[in-house]
């Protein structure tokens, strides 16, 4: 696994500011051409190997005169990645492999779909109307037909009429042959480490100081940060990892009121739920304000009151950066929360050897819930307002490395209904009367179950049970 860092340029001068974005400019100016040149779906073959789309653009004549070869060549590969990025994310919000896996029960018919859908190639062949041979598979050619049909089909509607447009000249991405690192002496002594990226000029480079020392090498990402007037530098890292972990094995509920719950009942991170609560309350206050604001320059409109209300009360800057700082807390929360409940209580001295690091202090398997599908109002407006700035992806990005770096197993499941579930293995009775608020109580009927907790807790106990549960994966409707 590997991990990106963000590295902080000193501010650049307007001259080298100014460079710098004409440089990143006409990167992105090639990207864009590439990027709409590859919305054609018989042009997807390329896709498998982003060297074959560099030749197809050379041979076209698709490349810009007047600039670094090598930099265009970077602007082919990052374009092919765009577009790879956009296709597989418009597959997974309309959950296609899911939709696959229920159509076609036949394994031969399903290993044949998936070929498909890892293909790119494939893909463009079916969006083409064609039908895809592939060798490692043996169905036949009714099923592949059946099979490409109706993959045409719900590719066509996950696309839709998107594709994905470069709009701002902002970031491009150079190879270790399009920048060097240097060091030198600042006038208190002090080193300082310079990364030197291509420019316009020929045999010229801009020299970026560094705010830090860090090891920056193989390919690395330049973004501008117009604010203020720097630049940061993106570097991948390989991830180290810990020995496998044979601790006992935990389920997590994700919450709004703290970070989570495991399946012994302890909740981790309480602090994160007034952090959010008190985020939503102040940008809710904000936003009624702003809006008053507005009806009222509306209302006056081209009057020197409203002049000064545009001007000293309608800017978004202080604004922008309270949301910074209040989303920096939360994730802060969140990390620190994460980590303790990978590596166990006092994580954070970890690096310097404070608190003994055993395998069997770390779970063996860490069980989420699958939240990608998670839509639709709340039947509060409060509550509605805390799950739009839930980062419940981010954490799960997060759980997802830490479980690696510690050595731990992890496994998603269908999250339909665990709150409302009674977890007595004999009961199993699920209704939404079984719970009021954060108080889990089981109503049913049939049996005296009266089975009572609290419903984080619940939660996070029939996440754990539903790993082994046959009838239940991941990918059953919740209606089901």
């Amino acid at each position: 696994m590997k991990r990106t860092v963000r590295l902080a340029t000193l501010s650049l001068n307007k001259g080298k500011y100014d460079e710098l974005y004409s440089v990143i400019k006409r990167y992105t100016d090639a990207k864009r051409v590439f990027v709409a040149h590859l919305r054609q779906t018989s042009l997807w073959r390329l896709l498998d190997r982003s060297k074959s789309f560099r030749d197809y653009a050379k041979a076209r004549g698709l490349y810009p005169e007047g600039i670094n070869v090598h930099l265009i060549d970077q602007a082919a590969f990052d374009a092919v990645d765009t577009c790879i990025r956009h296709i597989e994310s418009c597959f997974a919000r309309a959950d296609i492999k899911a939709k696959t896996w229920r159509r076609f029960t036949d394994e031969n018919e399903r290993h044949y779909a998936y070929a498909c859908l890892a293909r790119y190639s494939a893909i463009g062949q079916i969006m083409g109307g064609g039908v895809p041979e592939i060798s490692t598979v043996t169905t036949s050619l009714d099923a592949r037909v059946k099979i490409a049909a109706y993959l045409h089909r719900v590719i066509r509607d996950a696309l839709g009429s998107s594709w994905p447009t470069v709009v701002k000249a902002r970031s491009m991405s150079l190879d270790s042959g399009l920048y060097s690192v240097a060091d030198g002496d600042t006038p208190k002594g002090k080193t300082r480490r310079y990364v030197q990226v291509v420019s316009s000029t020929h045999h010229k480079r801009i020299s970026l100081p560094l705010s830090g020392i860090s090891r920056v090498s193989g390919n690395i990402r330049v973004v501008l940060d117009e604010e203020h007037q720097r630049a940061f530098i993106h570097v991948i890292y390989d991830v180290a990892r810990l020995p496998r972990a044979t601790g006992p094995a935990i389920a997590l509920d994700w919450g709004i009121t703290e970070v989570c719950t495991d399946s012994s009942g302890v909740h981790h991170g309480k602090e994160y739920g007034p952090a959010l609560r008190s985020m939503t309350e102040r940008r809710n206050k904000t936003d009624k304000a702003r809006n008053r604001l507005h009806a009222l320059s509306k209302k006056d409109a081209g009057s020197k009151r409203t002049k000064h209300i545009a001007r000293n009360n309608l800017g978004t800057k202080k604004q922008q950066a309270r949301l910074r700082r209040t989303k920096a807390q939360l994730q802060t929360i969140s990390g620190a929360t994460i980590k303790e409940v990978v590596y166990g209580e006092g994580n954070r001295t970890r690096a310097k050897k404070r608190v003994p690091q055993l395998p069997s202090q770390r779970p063996r398997e860490i069980i989420i819930e699958d939240l990608s599908h998670l839509q639709g109002k709340a039947k509060s407006k409060n509550i509605s307002r805390l799950c739009s700035s839930w980062a419940r992806a981010e954490n799960q990005e997060r759980i997802t490395v830490h479980a690696y770096v510690g050595g731990s197993g992890m496994k998603t499941v269908n999250a339909a209904y665990s709150s409302q579930t009674c977890p007595d293995p004999g009961c199993g009775y699920v209704h939404r009367d079984n719970r009021h608020g954060d108080v889990f109580h089981c109503r049913n009927p049939d049996w005296e179950c009266n089975w009572q907790g609290d419903v984080d807790h619940v939660a996070a106990m029939n996440i754990a049970s539903r790993i082994e549960d046959r009838q239940i994966n991941r990918f059953t409707p919740y209606r089901e």
